[in-house]
């Protein structure tokens, strides 16, 4: 009796229902270097089960005549089709049979699920003692010769231009080789006066009567400064200042002068010297 029933039971179990794969493979023949091959899967997979995406292939180069580019899948009622798209970079000299691996995906209950390979006879492109003559090569494209007179003529006007550009600026503003130029003594003065220290106070004052006296062909003396501005205009906008000047040296020379008085004449002589140069270099 008890082994009726178990019996019974075994039978009453469902069954569980198997996966099925049909495979729509390529042609087996007609492939050449470049192409690509479409491979469809069907799956048929039991009611509850599915993919594990992880386990599905990867587009990779499988070997180095063969690549996997693409693995597409498309949910039907019955399961799941996967297109595998292969492309073949076999060169063949002569028609060569060559076989697609297989590969092994898994499915979520853990099952292990194969998915078949193909084989396809890959051909040559061209017969390999075929002759290469010159008539296969695909004629040189038109061209045109751009002429470049106008433009070497433009950058031949653009750097004469630049160079006299220069050249104007460093006259100009008395640069090498032109800082030792006699017509401007103020000039060479005031870059004397500015690097003189801060306890050279008499040379300074020294240095621009010597300037002056340059300028003005002779030594020139307070009462003669009229006649400097006469001989020399462009300095009459500093008239006050050159009296000033004069009338200091006389005090700081033959008379009495303070220390505080003689700072701040100092940092006068300074900025005059500095001013009587801008006017000599044109820059009032």
């Amino acid at each position: 009796m008890r082994l009726l029933s178990l019996l019974f039971c075994l039978l009453t179990l469902p069954v569980s229902a198997e996966v099925t794969v049909t495979e729509t493979a390529p042609r087996s023949h007609g492939w050449w270097l470049g192409d690509t091959l479409d491979q469809r899967i069907e799956l048929t997979l039991p009611k509850g089960a599915e993919i594990d995406e992880a386990s599905l292939p990867r587009p990779r180069s499988v070997t180095y005549w063969l690549d996997l580019r693409r693995v597409r899948r498309e949910q039907t009622e019955r399961g799941v089709v996967l297109t595998l798209t292969w492309q073949n970079f076999y060169s063949a000299l002569e028609p060569r049979l060559r076989e697609v691996p297989g590969s092994e995906i898994r499915l979520t209950d853990g099952e292990r699920v194969g998915l078949p390979g193909f084989e396809f006879v890959t051909s040559p492109i061209r017969p390999i003692l075929a002759p290469s003559t010159p008539d296969q090569l695909r004629p040189d494209p038109p061209f045109r010769l751009v002429s470049l007179g106008a433009h070497r003529r433009n950058l031949v006007l653009s750097s004469l231009g630049l160079a006299v550009t220069l050249g104007l600026l460093v006259w100009n503003q008395a640069w090498w080789p032109f800082h030792r130029r006699p017509d401007r003594p103020l000039t060479a003065t005031a870059r004397r006066i500015s690097r003189l220290g801060d306890d050279a106070g008499d040379q300074r004052r020294q240095l621009l009567h010597r300037g002056l006296d340059a300028s003005f062909g002779r030594v020139l003396i307070g009462a003669e400064l009229p006649a400097f501005l006469e001989k020399r205009p462009e300095f009459r906008t500093l008239s006050d200042r050159l009296k000033a000047f004069f009338s200091t040296s006389d005090d700081r020379f033959f008379g009495p002068a303070s220390n505080m008085e003689a700072r701040k004449d100092d940092e006068d002589v300074a900025s005059l010297a500095h001013a009587l140069a801008a006017i000599e270099r044109g820059r009032p």
